[in-house]
């Protein structure tokens, strides 16, 4: 019996990896099926970059926005969800492509739990792309994110989940960019100390991505920047996906 093909794409946070995947979609009949451990929640959205309703129409998006921000999740949820979706997506003659940055999330998709074992066995036909850059850029990415998100209301967003009583012990109010706002709210620290934070804290999280990715055996590394080559690359070797 053949394997189930399956793409991922990931890397480290503000790389690129969802534009890529939009553009990618142009190409091959696909649906995305998001791995961040963050976009699930729902009402937890401009410190995420969730993708917008537009990006939404272009490709078809799993696994975001399907739980309250006062529920948990970890990576057996995650592998659960995603494997109905895979299931799902096959049965349209689509390829399911996994877009995001929660190594875990991925590893535990990929090899079951035991991934840490020296013998990875999967069940999937897959391809595991990482996307990179130079970090100056990617350090440069993400202070735009992050002044975009607070221009985008991001302080607003977390006084709304206040005001609905959402807790700082929620597990969606523990991610990057919320905690800071948080404490901010609580008068602990200044906004600008927040977003200095906030900055910070992105740039050590990539870091820490960056770290996991690369002892990654079965990866495919490629620069943002030969985003068509792999696109190439990409339709050439799922040719029974593209779009006619």
């Amino acid at each position: 019996m053949n394997k189930q093909k399956l793409l991922v794409i990931s890397g480290c946070t503000a790389v690129g990896k969802s534009d890529f995947a939009l553009e990618l979609s142009k190409s091959l009949n696909m649906e995305i099926i998001s791995a961040d451990s963050i976009q699930v929640y729902k009402g937890i959205e401009i410190a995420t970059s969730k993708p917008s309703q537009k990006e939404q129409q272009i490709c078809k998006h799993n696994l975001i926005n399907i739980i309250s921000p006062f529920e948990t999740f970890n990576a057996f949820d995650f592998v659960n969800l995603a494997k109905k979706s895979i299931i799902d997506i096959a049965k349209q003659q689509k390829l399911p492509v996994i877009v995001g940055g929660t190594g875990l999330y991925i590893d535990s998709l990929l090899y079951g739990f035991d991934f840490e074992t020296s013998q990875k066995n999967t069940i999937y036909d897959y391809k595991y792309i990482l996307l990179n850059n130079d970090r100056e850029e990617i350090y440069r990415r993400i202070n735009l994110r992050v002044d975009k998100m607070l221009n985008n209301g991001l302080v607003n967003e977390v006084k709304a989940l206040r005001n609905i009583e959402v807790t700082q012990d929620c597990q969606c109010m523990q991610a990057i960019g919320y905690k800071e706002i948080w404490s901010y709210l609580e008068g602990e620290i200044s906004l600008e100390d927040a977003i200095t934070l906030i900055k910070k804290n992105t740039r050590n999280y990539a870091k820490r991505q960056l770290t996991w990715f690369r002892h990654e055996k079965n990866i495919e590394e490629w620069q943002v920047k030969d985003e068509q080559k792999l696109i190439d690359y990409l339709v050439n070797s799922y040719k029974e996906y593209v779009k006619k």
